[in-house]
């Protein structure tokens, strides 16, 4: 586990994961567009696009994470106060889309099915009645604005049922938060900004940044798993020596094979392990069975805790999904899974492009955790 640790923090200091408050003069927005530093992606096929990733930014303010992906669509996640005592039964995660029209979004998702009908108080003031679903309820459009506004300015906030108090969502740095998604989608002074309220017109609003899809074919079905001949001996061996694993390999977990397409097939690697993660080394195979050549997965944006520069990538508690022809990798900063980062890619036939990202940056509670990349 010492080396998912240090890189742990690696990640979190490479991407500017702040766990503090500074002065919101600091904060300036995301420069239009950033470039993220990644793993040079093999030379794309004729005919396939070529695009330069941008990956978003996260924040962290008292009570509450906000993250802003690569369309300027932002999301702040409600923390649970240092010291709780235990988790939030319901988790509130306001959402904005980039650009003039950006959308709100309040999410109330419960941990526990709900049923029934919820009252949100506000200050001791009853401010709305709603009916749930059983994994919580969403607002969108004017009444998730006229909430969203009315938090942003109040002390406190429970939710209540049948006069019971289920939670109280801390409202502590929220007011920051709300203004820093104002200031990455260039909303400070509208008259449709969160908190940073003025007589702007929207339409100054930063516009979301165009996303070039990539040509992604289907995943190649969940038939295809079985005509994947296993690896022999020799062909194990050789897997094993490129995948240069720095822990011992146990034998709990299992060497993973998967197709990929009719030429390729996914080799996942079981490396270090510990209590909550298990880091795999993805090779790709080709060629006739018995007598398969072996390769370091390619991405064009590494998993988030693959160590140092030039080492194969490390995908953390790896799942493949056939019918997608998607690889994800959920590293947990602790056993609750309310920390850490997720990745998902899409196999393109020669390279795994990253489909999405997520950060938590503090381990409190969270476990919805902000976007910074999305393709599509």
């Amino acid at each position: 586990m010492g080396r998912f640790v240090s890189d742990l923090a690696r990640f979190i200091s490479g991407f500017a994961l702040a766990t503090s408050v500074v002065p919101l003069a600091a904060r300036a927005p995301l420069p239009d567009p950033v470039a993220l530093s990644v793993q040079t992606p093999p030379p794309p096929s004729a005919g396939k696009a070529s695009v330069s990733l941008v990956m978003g930014r996260t924040e962290t303010f008292e009570d509450w994470a906000v993250g802003c992906d690569n369309r300027l669509t932002c999301s702040a996640v409600a923390l649970l106060p240092e010291g709780a005592a235990r988790p939030y039964a319901i988790l509130l995660i306001i959402t904005r889309a980039g650009g003039p029209d950006g959308a709100v979004t309040l999410q109330l998702i419960a941990a526990d099915p709900l049923e029934g009908k919820i009252e949100l108080v506000v200050d001791k003031v009853r401010k709305a009645e709603l009916k749930t679903l059983p994994d919580g309820v969403t607002l969108t459009g004017a009444e998730a604005m006229r909430i969203v506004q009315l938090l942003g300015s109040s002390f406190a906030f429970e939710i209540v049922q049948r006069k019971q108090v289920l939670v109280q969502p801390s409202l502590n740095g929220l007011p920051a938060a709300l203004r820093f998604m104002d200031q990455q989608q260039g909303r400070v002074g509208a008259r449709d900004a969160l908190i940073a309220t003025g007589n702007g017109n929207p339409a100054t609003a930063r516009v979301a940044p165009t996303v070039l899809a990539l040509p992604v074919p289907a995943g190649p079905g969940p038939a295809a798993e079985n005509s994947v001949a296993p690896l022999n001996p020799a062909e194990e061996s050789a897997a094993r020596r490129l995948a240069v694993c720095e822990g011992a390999t146990t034998s709990t977990y299992p060497l993973e094979m998967h197709a990929l397409d009719a030429a390729h097939s996914l080799v996942l690697l079981p490396c270090d392990a510990g209590a909550y993660n298990v880091s795999f080394v993805p090779l790709v195979a080709s060629g006739a069975p018995g007598a398969r050549s072996f390769a370091v997965a390619r991405f064009d944006a590494m998993p988030g805790f693959s160590g140092e520069p030039g080492a194969p990538p490390l995908v953390v508690n790896a799942r493949w999904n056939p019918r997608l022809g998607m690889l994800s990798s959920f590293a947990k900063g602790r056993g609750l899974g309310d920390c850490g980062t997720a990745e998902s890619y899409r196999w393109d036939g020669e390279a795994f492009r990253l489909e999405e990202a997520r950060a938590m940056p503090v381990c409190r509670g969270a476990w919805e955790w902000p976007r910074i990349y999305a393709a599509r």
